[in-house]
């Protein structure tokens, strides 16, 4: 299957949970479900078996990919910020704004995308890549914290964040050759479980009420993620001297949509939480649209 294949086919499973939202088979509630599922279970899996499989002899380089997601989302949510600042927008708006940015969708839209392009060795690099947007979730939520109080919270997510475990535990056991037994072939069956969850659950979530006041800022937002953020990884990875998959996979999740994590930082630090789903729904139809162009490209 060639990579715009692949890139629609995973965009239908998404139409096919708003399809089931539409006929009412299941609800938009029914989207926290599916995520506690997939953030507990399912990516868990996904990314320890994609790890412990995995040949780490590169590990200096894939080091470097989480280094350049977060400088990518930093100059990004500050470009938000600067735009915001200069329509004279509130803190509330402003801060929204440039966590809608800076962070992107690289997990829950970036992992399925990446391994039916890129295959087995794509998933690697962008488990390694998400790190980084764990890493920038966190940084985020404790400077977002002096302004609601709220650091404590974050920290103990981050502390407890189920992918970051499975990421060092895939580590450790491929670094150190141990075995899995049974329980590898268990987290091999949960991981299969991972991409159509995701997407069906994406889908649950896409409303287009949250749109009506927000549309020019949702748009900039969107042009940032989807268009702007994987030029500016792809100018770093270029410096840094990465070639072939290493520069694709880079590039292909930079320019995943605004994450649902964004949202999260909203609701705990009093931000606009409605000008941040407006920014992570257009980002995430208007992928649906980029990402084939960048899947070609690449």
């Amino acid at each position: 299957m060639g990579s715009t294949e692949t890139v629609l086919s995973v965009l239908v499973l998404v139409l096919i949970g708003y399809i089931l939202k539409v006929l009412r088979v299941l609800g938009e509630e029914d989207a926290s479900t599916l995520n506690r599922v997939v953030i507990n279970v399912a990516i868990p899996s996904l990314i320890f078996t994609s790890i412990y499989r995995a040949d780490l002899s590169g590990i200096s380089t894939l080091a470097l990919i989480p280094l350049i997601c977060m400088i990518t989302g930093i100059i990004a949510g500050a470009m938000a910020y600067l735009w915001a600042s200069r329509r004279g927008l509130d803190p509330g708006k402003r801060w929204g704004l440039m966590v809608a940015a800076a962070m992107m969708n690289s997990g829950f839209l970036g992992y399925p995308v990446t391994a039916g392009i890129f295959g087995s060795e794509g998933l690697v690099r962008a488990i390694f890549y998400d790190t980084g947007t764990t890493l920038m979730f966190t940084s985020l939520g404790l400077l977002l914290s002096h302004r609601s109080g709220g650091s404590s919270r974050i920290m103990r997510r981050a502390l407890s964040f189920p992918p970051i475990w499975a990421f060092l535990l895939g580590v450790t056991f491929n670094i150190c050759g141990l075995p899995t037994g049974i329980a590898g072939k268990i987290l091999g069956y949960l991981s299969g479980a991972a991409v159509p969850l995701i997407m069906i659950s994406l889908g649950l979530t896409l409303n287009f009420r949250f749109l009506r006041d927000s549309v020019t800022d949702a748009t900039f937002v969107s042009a940032l993620r989807l268009f702007v953020s994987p030029l500016i990884a792809a100018g770093i990875a270029y410096v840094l001297a990465f070639r072939g998959i290493n520069f694709s996979v880079t590039v292909l999740e930079a320019s995943m949509p605004s994450a649902m994590l964004a949202a999260v930082l909203a609701i705990e630090n009093d931000l606009d939480v409605d000008l941040v789903s407006s920014c992570i729904f257009m980002s995430t139809i208007l992928s649906l649209v980029s990402l084939p162009l960048w899947s070609v490209v690449l």
